[in-house]
């Protein structure tokens, strides 16, 4: 069956599909997004489907606007990187379609977008997806406060939460980097806050390994939204943990099972090194100390940082590695730096 255009669509294509044309240094300066699709027109090869109102700016009826300046990319992943990072800070998600000639793209505003947004439930299937929905379920937590603490963090004129009170549930739309803080937000929100009355403490013996080196595999075996902290008695070999009864429950069992097994995975330790791109080591390693505290406090992290290489060296679990890799992917990206909460 044949799918038609529907009246106000513009197609934009090349003629010689996948051959892209001399193009300019992608130089703009508060320039009509109409400039960045001819640009990518002719560096990339590409065309773009899209509604001619959706290239204006609904505050002011005039052309969306975008900047870039002092940027030179140089292999064609990186051109389209620019050209995605671009549409979207102009407020425009692209979807790539397949079925016409040549690379195109169908450019939508936010409210479209959320029509077309794959949803997940699992913030891990958000790896490697462009844009999408994730549904957040709520425990403890009102929907409309949570949502009114996510918004603040979604992407201007992209990003949509809708609110389920009756399923005590948000459903968030937006590219998956910001879904992922979302996730974050919701979940630090539906955290029960703590009551002197729910802590407790506990002393744990340990007979196969050094009490400091049982702690770092602890640690490495923490569960998100855990809150327990720990310390060691060197003399007597013994872990000391404070915390919430439920969690120190789960903690002395992974407690006893470690030390009926010294050869653990969680005792092994293993160092690599990140390299950046746009953001300095610095900046990256305050992001990394802040995500990391208590392991670094517990010594079970360790995290270094080298400018002139632009390069970060982490040691510590596999667990903990991918964690940090996974988030120096989103916060290294182009005209991104990483901002505190």
């Amino acid at each position: 069956m044949k799918r038609f255009l529907p009246f106000g669509v513009i197609l934009l294509l090349l003629a010689v599909p996948g051959r892209a044309q001399e193009a300019p240094k992608p130089e703009f300066d508060n320039a009509p997004v109409g400039e960045l699709l001819v640009w990518a027109q002719k560096a990339l090869g590409v065309g773009f489907v899209y509604e001619g109102k959706d290239l204006l700016d609904p505050a002011t009826g005039q052309s969306r606007k975008v900047t870039s300046k002092g940027t030179a990319p140089q292999t064609r992943a990186e051109k389209q990187v620019l050209m995605l990072e671009l549409l979207r800070r102009a407020g425009l998600v692209a979807f790539e379609l397949g079925g016409l000639p040549g690379p195109t793209y169908q450019l939508h505003t936010g409210e479209s977008a959320a029509r077309l947004a794959p949803m997940v439930e699992d913030p891990a299937a958000l790896k490697g997806m462009y844009f999408g929905a994730l549904s957040i379920r709520l425990k403890r937590a009102l929907p409309l406060e949570v949502a009114t603490r996510i918004r603040e963090r979604l992407s201007p004129g992209v990003g949509r939460v809708e609110v389920f009170e009756t399923t005590s549930a948000v459903i968030v739309t937006d590219f998956a980097d910001r879904l992922i803080v979302a996730w974050e937000v919701a979940n630090a929100a539906d955290s029960p806050t703590e009551r002197d009355e729910d802590l407790n403490l506990s002393h744990l013996p340990v007979r196969g390994v050094p009490a400091a080196r049982h702690l770092a595999a602890l640690e490495r075996l923490r569960a998100p939204g855990e809150s327990w902290k720990g310390a060691i008695n060197e003399q007597a070999n013994v872990v000391l943990l404070s915390g919430r009864r439920d969690e120190l429950a789960r903690v002395e069992e992974r407690s006893r099972r470690l030390d009926n097994q010294p050869d653990a995975g969680a005792f092994v330790e293993s160092t690599q090194t990140f390299k950046l791109i746009y953001i300095s080591a610095a900046e990256a390693t305050r992001v990394l100390r802040e995500m990391f505290q208590v392991q670094i406090e517990s010594g079970s992290v360790q995290i270094g940082a080298f400018d002139r290489t632009k390069s970060i060296v982490f040691r510590g679990s596999d667990f903990d590695a991918t964690r940090a890799r996974e988030t120096l992917r989103t916060i290294d990206v182009q005209g991104a730096a990483p901002k505190a909460d």
